[in-house]
């Protein structure tokens, strides 16, 4: 993992309604390896984590890659690389090149050659290095997109 200038969030006015409503990695049995949620959670994540991998495993069945489905307003992208999946749930406005864009800076930051040495590679997302890195761009992206959320 790089090092990287890291932003000041004291000064920062982040926006009560984020862009990026929730960020979650899962295996591809459906375990939740890493989520954060930036808004009050009714969805349960463990049930959510099995849907996307479901849904990959069905897409894959087709023949086909799943890259966004749309439920309740919010739009949910997925990236897979390895043996994971990564879904981020975005506010509509956000373009799906912004949403992709973020899930190829998260899938930058892992050290996939280190993470092969984990006997349990689940612990990998667990590392204090590695939410330290992914708290920061998604802090990054949060202040980038916020003008698309319209205060109310």
């Amino acid at each position: 993992m790089t090092a990287k200038k890291k932003i000041n969030v004291e000064h920062i006015d982040l926006p009560s309604k984020p862009p990026l409503l929730r960020f979650t990695i899962v295996d591809l049995s459906g375990l939740t390896v890493y989520h954060r949620s930036y808004v009050s959670e009714v969805l349960d994540e463990v049930l959510f984590s099995g849907f996307s991998a479901a849904m990959i495993a069905f897409s894959k069945e087709l023949g086909t890659q799943l890259y966004c489905i749309q439920m309740e307003g919010v739009n949910y992208y997925f990236k897979t690389k390895e043996d994971f999946i990564f879904v981020g749930g975005f506010y509509p406005r956000v373009r799906s090149t912004s949403a992709k864009r973020f899930l190829r800076l998260v899938d930058n930051i892992i050290n996939w050659g280190e993470l092969i040495g984990y006997l349990n590679k689940a612990i990998y997302f667990q590392t204090e290095e590695f939410h330290e890195e992914v708290e920061q761009i998604i802090l990054e992206f949060q202040i980038r997109f916020k003008h698309l959320i319209r205060e109310e």
